[in-house]
């Protein structure tokens, strides 16, 4: 797993929006890049729409709030009309597994294709947060995000 220190893994994916998205984009900025299971699920569903509510708060810090899963986008787009009607959090898809596994969280087995993660990456690119939940149906909630950027 990627873990404080190292440098986050770039990736380019799909978005909601339509368009390609770098992590690379958003060099310069913090980045909060939280990773969430499936689509249409309860906890997926607060993890989302938690972050929505309080964009305020993250932007306050500069930071970019990424969510990232493997559903298709189309599935994504039709999932955050619910969660996020104001569109606040970009949604990225991850369909081919690619970034679950170059950052560690990747499950080979069952129904859900990753662990539910998020990392706090700095404005240079290096990872300053990591936690990954013990269970799929936990969340820690936005708080040890936002005491994170305040420590950049």
């Amino acid at each position: 797993m990627v873990s404080v220190g190292d440098t986050a893994p770039n990736f380019t994916l799909m978005g909601t929006d339509g368009k390609l998205h770098s992590l690379a984009d958003y060099h310069g900025h913090p980045v909060v890049l939280f990773f969430f299971p499936k689509c249409f699920t309860g906890t997926c569903e607060r993890q989302i729409s938690g972050h929505a509510q309080h964009i305020g708060d993250f932007d306050a810090f500069g930071a970019k709030v990424i969510g990232v899963s493997t559903d298709h986008t189309p599935s994504q787009s039709a999932f955050k009309k619910g969660c996020d009607p104001d569109n606040h959090v970009l949604l990225l898809s991850d369909f081919r597994h690619d970034v679950v596994k170059a950052y560690g969280i990747h499950v080979a087995e069952g129904q859900l294709p990753n662990q539910r993660a998020t990392f706090v990456i700095d404005s240079h690119g290096v990872v300053r947060h990591a936690h990954v939940e013990a269970a799929p149906g936990e969340w820690a909630g936005i708080e040890p995000e936002l005491a994170a950027l305040r420590t950049l």
